[in-house]
């Protein structure tokens, strides 16, 4: 008999390994949890909240991806409280997002938010206010699109670049409806210690980065 830890994972006993969370042990199991925030080479964030998830004894739900997994634990990856906290949160998101339909050329991540809102029939405009972000669409560089018009705020850029690469290219700037993702000095990315990589583009859930070679060659094609 495996000595290893167990929890209770939809009713069903699952065993996994310390320092394991929640997200990853459902992952595991291919359970679905939503998450526009998380990437499996990085840092859990939890900023997103989607992959909020019911743990019995606590009275809020808790965000998997930075919850640890404890002995015992009895979970519950989806109910009706779940899932309306899940469509709340996708509909704030959205009152931010000006476009949701953009082409999967932008990178390979960009219709994540897209699928999750279809999904969870998020369209209908409940919240309404002021959005964040601004594009830089004066940045003439020849690699990467900046149409910060479609970030959540969800810093899997800037994250991607600090953690992955290590050039600390992509940062934040100012908080709430003004915050911003930017360089240093909010200037261009030729000036700033980016290398063009391209992980940046390749982690964005929205679309809000974009390979500018491939919508060229899009262009192209249509043409």
């Amino acid at each position: 008999m495996s000595d290893s830890p167990t929890i209770i994972l939809d009713g069903k006993e699952v065993s996994f390994t310390q320092g394991e969370t929640i997200y990853e042990i459902a992952t595991r199991q291919d359970t679905f949890i939503p998450t526009l925030c998380y990437d499996p080479r990085l840092k859990s964030f939890g900023a997103c909240r989607l992959c909020v998830v019911d743990v019995k004894g606590m009275k809020n739900p808790v965000a998997s991806c930075t919850t640890a997994a404890t002995t015992g634990m009895e979970v519950t990856t989806s109910n009706d409280r779940v899932e309306k906290f899940r469509k709340t949160l996708l509909e704030m998101v959205v009152s931010e997002n000006r476009e949701l339909e953009v082409t999967p050329l932008r990178s390979i991540a960009s219709q994540e938010l897209t699928l999750l809102v279809d999904k969870y029939d998020a369209h209908n405009g409940r919240f309404q206010g002021a959005q964040s972000g601004h594009s830089r669409l004066d940045d003439s560089n020849p690699f990467l699109l900046r149409d910060y018009d479609l970030c959540i705020s969800c810093y899997r850029c800037v994250r991607v670049c600090a953690e992955q690469e290590g050039d600390y290219a992509i940062s934040v700037m100012n908080r709430g409806f003004h915050t911003q993702i930017t360089t240093e000095f909010n200037g261009f990315l030729k000036d700033s210690a980016c290398t063009f990589c391209g992980q940046c583009v390749q982690t964005c859930p929205t679309g809000a980065l974009g390979d500018k070679k491939a919508l060229k060659n899009e262009v192209m094609v249509n043409s």
